[in-house]
């Protein structure tokens, strides 16, 4: 039988670099892998038709009594670790004749960073720590801007994609993703009537993982 520790005592100049070498893989495996695998961020997702979900009437022209409406949805971390580098995007918007609009992309805007920054590719990504939550602004109603579903920009950026489309029935997609977890998509029916002074009449129907 080999006596190992012989074995070792006498080659030991050799075996500690071999040593240290599986020590510190094994470090960066379970700091790297495993214990973000095991304490990894988990994201809930809420809509209510009431405050703070929607936020409105506000009144932007008082001369004119002209209102706006406004809805956003909610996303909290429920899991145990940092949801890094979290953005929101619309990812479909497709109308009641199963038409398909182009709005593929088109990032929606954090309500905690409504004018944060120029560059929007730095604002529209955050980082949410477990038990935190944030809400993004979904879409919005301007009475002075026709029957019109608006979506909010970053600082007014043009993105080179439209901001706006004819009130109809739609299903409307949203993808939620980041550094460190699998895509989430949302699904919303936002509807071609209004609710009144409630403003939009918007349903989140789905919530599954990408």
């Amino acid at each position: 039988m080999i006596n190992i520790s012989g074995w070792i005592s006498r080659n030991w100049v050799s075996t500690v670099p071999i040593v240290l070498s599986v020590v510190a893989i094994i470090f960066t495996a379970t700091k790297d892998f495993i214990i973000p695998l095991i304490l990894k961020p988990k994201l809930d997702f809420t809509y209510c038709p009431k405050e703070p979900y929607k936020r409105g009437p506000v009144i932007i022209n008082p001369g004119q009594h002209h209102l706006a409406f406004f809805d956003r949805f909610k996303i909290e971390n429920i899991g145990r670790n940092i949801a890094k580098n979290c953005r929101c995007q619309i990812f479909s918007v497709v109308n009641s004749k199963n038409k398909e609009f182009d709005f593929h992309g088109y990032p929606l805007r954090w309500a905690s960073r409504p004018e944060s920054a120029i560059d929007f590719t730095k604002a529209e990504r955050l980082n949410i720590a477990s038990g935190e939550s944030e809400f993004v602004d979904l879409a919005y109603f301007r009475s002075d801007a026709g029957n019109k579903l608006l979506f909010n920009k970053y600082h007014n950026v043009d993105i080179g994609m439209p901001d706006n489309l004819d009130l109809d029935d739609y299903i409307v997609q949203i993808i939620v993703s980041g550094d460190n977890f699998r895509p989430y998509l949302l699904t919303f029916r936002i509807s071609k009537k209004l609710l009144g002074l409630q403003g939009l009449d918007i349903k989140l129907l789905e919530v599954k993982r990408k």
